[in-house]
């Protein structure tokens, strides 16, 4: 089984990038299932076409503006074409001025008006797919984040909800249940969104303002993404 190739697209996000995307890539290259690259410049590689060509999956932590015509082509043809996409937490909130939307269409479910979060708090991620290969075999569990609600739905796309998360009107939330995990298919690409995954800049002592790397370090976030990262990249999962 040789292992998965993934780059890791960071450099420029509203959360803190240059803890978040370190500490990821340290998480994938200790499951040794995974090759990590992470670039903190996506738009110089992603010009590259043939460079993409050595990677299994897309990984991205990143939010902020479009990367260029030719950067943003390339991006959507190896996904759509059969190359693997985990998204996370708030990467989603960017690219709205991708030419033609098509991120929109990638993602299925983004952070757009309307979207928002209450405070950062403690709740329970209830998984609702069973059968699914990221999650079978998983259970419940117990996380401190942010628990985005009112995702906005692409229209036109399909996506599939593994997991959700009760959004409590004492922390701010709606009331509802909203997605925490989903995946989507894009072309020939399967496409990840964790949708949990906050850290915020500041002092990570105070974590429980969502400055420290608890939502990161939690076991069940952590499994989640790293079977979410195999299942995108080969459609299969043989992690724990």
């Amino acid at each position: 089984m040789h292992p998965i190739h993934v780059l890791l697209l960071t450099g420029v996000n509203n959360h803190d990038w240059a803890r978040s995307a370190p500490y990821l890539k340290d998480l994938l290259d200790r499951s040794g299932r995974f090759i990590v690259d992470l670039v903190t410049d996506p738009q110089g590689i992603l010009e590259d076409a043939d460079a993409l060509q050595a990677y299994d999956l897309l990984f991205v932590d990143y939010c902020g503006g479009a990367w260029g015509k030719v950067a943003c082509a390339n991006f959507a043809a190896v996904i759509r074409e059969g190359m693997g996409l985990v998204l996370l937490h708030g990467s989603t909130v960017g690219f709205r001025d991708w030419p033609g939307a098509e991120f929109e269409r990638i993602a299925t479910l983004c952070w757009r008006d309307g979207t928002g979060h209450g405070a950062y708090h403690e709740f329970t991620v209830s998984i609702t797919d069973y059968d699914h290969p990221i999650t079978r075999g998983i259970g419940d569990f117990t996380t401190w984040d942010e628990l985005y609600h009112r995702m906005v739905h692409t229209p036109g796309t399909d996506y599939w909800v593994l997991a959700t998360a009760y959004s409590a009107p004492e922390t701010r939330g709606t009331g509802h249940h909203e997605p925490m995990l989903i995946v989507s298919q894009y072309g020939k690409g399967r496409v990840f969104y964790q949708i949990l995954g906050h850290v915020w800049p500041g002092d990570p002592a105070a974590w429980q303002q969502g400055t420290g790397m608890a939502s990161l370090e939690n076991t069940g976030f952590q499994q989640t993404l790293l079977r979410g990262c195999e299942w995108a990249a080969t459609g299969e999962v043989t992690l724990p």
